[in-house]
């Protein structure tokens, strides 16, 4: 019986993961030289931490979770984190950390789930990158998070983006846009699609992020025209940062963003690179969660970003693995103990090493070291053995010559002998 992947898997195999250590030290090191500091949330929460959060008419929610255990257990039942966001959000309440500092700047790298159709680029498992810093309503923190995804861009080599933004306003003026939105929407809401007339009375503001009717609805009065003063000074102070640091965007009213819980700035970052389905990153500001989740009346903003989105716009190759420093060769087979502690014990002093294991010849044990890409052959024969000593070749220069461990252990680490 053979097996495969679970629909929606893959295996991130090693001639492709030095693409993925290139992301990987790219964010991290993005990470901390904004401040964010590391979180790492559990990777199943209660399933109603995410209708709490996310929405209960969401995608995410009502379509796209795996959920487990049994609904009649009082504790309830359990879902694979579709999002990192709500998890966070819950550790820090749930820790008691904003009373601790006033704004927590956090950051994430880890895998997530959603039980959705697998096309280029999205899987049911992917890997989730992304910021929340959570207790400022500083315009500026929701500037100085698209800069920083758009230094990780930078740092892994993707060239092809755009950033587009827009307000969709706080809890005081969106009653009136809804108003107004439900008013456009109401005389052509015959004509739209199955999803959009569902919207209509649990989420209307869901209909200008519908894909399937996007050219029906470009024209339906957008938000940022329809939001409070405070709303549209705070969406001025964001430009006005984002011009300042020379980053690029564009106002879009179509941003609105697929979860509840957004507020005033809302963006994605898409790359002309991934074809029709061209995002990379989504984010905004939740001045409400907090406060919904049981925590502080305080101001969150945050992004997050499919690692595999990334990776598909990326430019250029990961720097290969460095070679190794030695590869341990024995001449004949009782020499192959001697051998493996000689490996063990350079290993140790922080060099990298190899050797054969399948007890072959010298020849292809040689050959095995010049496919290794050693800069040095640590050879143990019959005489090395007795003399308590070996020999050290230069993979690149062909010369040998014959030393004592100490000795070679000073070469390899590029000392003098």
């Amino acid at each position: 019986m053979s097996f495969r992947a679970p629909e929606g898997t893959h295996d991130i195999l090693p001639e492709e993961s030095p693409r993925w250590r290139r992301l990987e030290d790219a964010s991290r090191s993005c990470f901390e030289r904004f401040g964010y500091e590391e979180v790492r949330p559990p990777i199943f929460e209660y399933t109603q931490l995410f209708h709490k959060s996310s929405g209960e008419t969401t995608d995410i929610v009502e379509k796209e979770m795996f959920t487990f255990g049994d609904p009649e257990d009082k504790a309830g039942t359990y879902s694979l984190r579709p999002e990192l966001t709500p998890g966070t959000i819950r550790a820090l309440v749930e820790g008691g950390l904003l009373a601790k500092k006033g704004v927590w700047k956090l950051w994430y790298l880890g895998p997530a789930f959603r039980k959705e159709r697998p096309q280029k680029g999205r899987f049911r498992q992917f890997t989730q990158l992304g910021v929340e810093a959570v207790g400022s309503a500083d315009p500026l923190v929701d500037a100085e998070t698209m800069i920083l995804f758009s230094e990780i861009l930078k740092a892994a080599g993707v060239e092809a983006w755009e950033l587009r933004i827009n307000s969709i306003g706080c809890l005081q003026c969106r009653g009136g846009y809804r108003e107004v939105l439900k008013n456009a929407v109401r005389p052509m809401l015959g004509t739209l699609c199955d999803n959009c007339k569902t919207r209509f009375e649990r989420n209307v503001f869901r209909i200008l992020d519908c894909k399937a009717d996007a050219e029906k609805t470009r024209n339906l009065p957008p938000a940022i025209e329809h939001t409070c003063e405070t709303c549209k000074a705070h969406m001025k102070a964001v430009e006005a940062a984002l011009r300042d640091a020379a980053v690029s965007y564009r106002v879009d009213p179509r941003i609105v963003r697929g979860l509840d819980y957004y507020t005033r700035t809302v963006y994605e970052f898409s790359s002309s690179a991934l074809g029709a389905q061209d995002a990379l990153c989504g984010g905004g500001r939740y001045d409400t969660l907090v406060k919904d989740m049981g925590g502080s009346d305080v101001g969150s903003v945050g992004f997050a970003a499919g690692a595999e989105r990334i990776l598909l716009a990326m430019k250029g190759e990961a720097a290969a693995r460095r070679p190794l420093d030695f590869f341990g060769v024995a001449v004949q087979e009782p020499q192959r103990a001697a051998v493996f502690r000689i490996v063990t014990d350079l290993r140790r002093a922080g060099l990298s090493g190899d050797m054969d294991y399948e007890g072959r010849s010298v020849k292809a044990q040689m050959r095995s070291a010049n496919r290794s890409g050693a800069r040095y052959a640590v050879l143990v024969g019959p005489d090395e053995a007795a003399q308590g000593r070996l020999k050290l070749k230069d993979m690149q220069a062909g010369t040998e010559r014959a030393v004592t461990f100490d000795e070679a252990r000073e070469i390899l680490k590029g000392g003098k002998p």
